[in-house]
């Protein structure tokens, strides 16, 4: 009798262990792809970076991002990513999409959406990568949203 109330609690515990790691599987990607980009906040801005070890770029940081939540098909710089996402707009924003910024209709800039009216992004070679609100100096100048297309997400 002492032996199963012994194992009874390391049962329920495992058990629990297993509902906890699915639950956690289940979280979705653009939540993943947005933590990751914060996790990178104060990183060193690089041309042409795209790893924590060597600092980034905006769409080294976005492609990064997306990377480690299990998107391996984004394309690697901000005009490309526009090209490859799906357009919506800013009422359907969820963290992970994508913010498009540009000059004169071209994309020049890509900023990951983290949720609460805020993006991730590495702005230039002055500022480390860091947080930002959804308006800001670059309003005046943003092309757009997208979305990463579903057919890319991981299984």
């Amino acid at each position: 009798m002492t032996t199963r109330l012994r194992i009874a609690p390391a049962a329920f515990a495992v058990v629990l262990l297993a509902l906890v790691a699915g639950l956690s599987a289940c979280r979705p990607a653009g939540e993943t792809a947005a933590d990751h980009a914060r996790q990178q906040i104060g990183r060193p801005y690089t041309s042409g970076g795209s790893s924590p070890e060597t600092g980034f770029d905006c769409s080294g940081l976005t492609s990064y991002a997306w990377n480690q939540a299990g998107v391996s098909s984004i394309p690697r710089n901000s005009t490309a990513q526009y090209n490859w996402t799906e357009r919506i707009s800013e009422d359907e924003l969820q963290p992970g999409d994508l913010v498009f910024y540009g000059y004169s209709g071209e994309v020049s800039h890509v900023a990951i959406y983290a949720g609460n009216d805020t993006i991730v992004h590495a702005r230039n070679s002055r500022y480390p990568v860091g947080e930002s609100t959804l308006s800001t100096y670059w309003t005046s100048n943003l092309i757009g949203y997208g979305r990463v297309p579903a057919d890319a997400m991981p299984d």
